[in-house]
């Protein structure tokens, strides 16, 4: 099985993070292989980010797929990110580190937490919990305040951070389980989760574990309605390319 593991932001200090949580739990013969966005941002810190990221990384993975053909493609970016566009686009599973580690919480107890990086994107979180259905299920939603590169290298005050709102979460909000939301976040799980004493999801982990399944079970993303495949050729949808083109036939 070969999954691809696409990271939103610039930066290859988050991917090598990024990948190293995927290929810490994956299945014995499952091949990892990963990519960043060529072009956008270092750190999706905000709406702004995610709008000027996604773009570049949905061609680069399309790409990527027409090349080495893929099983299955994880998004790894705890946010909207062009998910539902790759899904549109793609045959295979596209799988949100997101979506996936909010549904798999739900199995794992009550209501769970959202644990992300800065403060400023706590809203843009709670409009994700909102977005895909699990409202009733978010007990709440935290940060540490700290940007995904630096979440990624600075590990000692990285967990110390976590582990003060890990505490917080669990007597305050009384949550049963917390996600990780920041794929900056990964491989903090273990420790965590031992020192808390509830369930702590790692985002990429559980993306890739739900891609397996997918695959496994020979299923993928319903394409009647909501992804469809764009009605036009993906070529039209390239406004430098049409310009181009035009001028050529001028």
């Amino acid at each position: 099985m070969k999954i691809l593991v696409a990271n939103p932001n610039t930066s290859d200090v988050v991917l090598d993070v990024i990948l190293a949580s995927a290929r810490r739990r994956a299945a014995a013969g499952t091949q990892i292989s990963g990519l960043s966005a060529p072009r956008g941002t270092r750190n999706i810190d905000c709406a702004y980010g995610d709008y000027m990221s996604a773009p570049h990384m949905i061609e680069a993975v399309r790409r990527r797929v027409s090349e080495d053909r893929p099983d299955a493609v994880v998004l790894a970016g705890f946010g909207n990110v062009g998910i539902h566009a790759l899904k549109e686009i793609m045959d295979v599973p596209v799988v949100s580190i997101s979506e996936a580690s909010m549904a798999m919480a739900c199995l794992l107890g009550h209501r769970f937490s959202t644990l992300t990086m800065l403060d400023q994107f706590i809203p843009y979180q709670q409009d994700l919990v909102r977005l895909y259905g699990f409202e009733a299920k978010c007990a709440s939603v935290r940060s540490i305040d700290i940007n995904v590169e630096r979440a990624a290298v600075d590990r000692e005050r990285t967990l110390a951070d976590l582990t003060a709102q890990v505490t917080r979460i669990v007597s305050e909000d009384r949550s049963e389980v917390v996600i990780l939301a920041c794929a900056g976040l990964c491989g903090y799980d273990e420790a965590l989760s031992l020192q808390a004493g509830v369930p702590v999801i790692d985002p990429v982990v559980a993306g890739v574990k739900m891609a397996e399944a997918f695959v496994g079970m020979g299923l993928s993303h319903s394409k009647l309605r909501k992804f469809r495949a764009p009605p036009q050729p993906l070529a039209d949808y390239d406004g430098a390319a049409l310009a181009q083109a035009a001028a050529a036939r001028d």
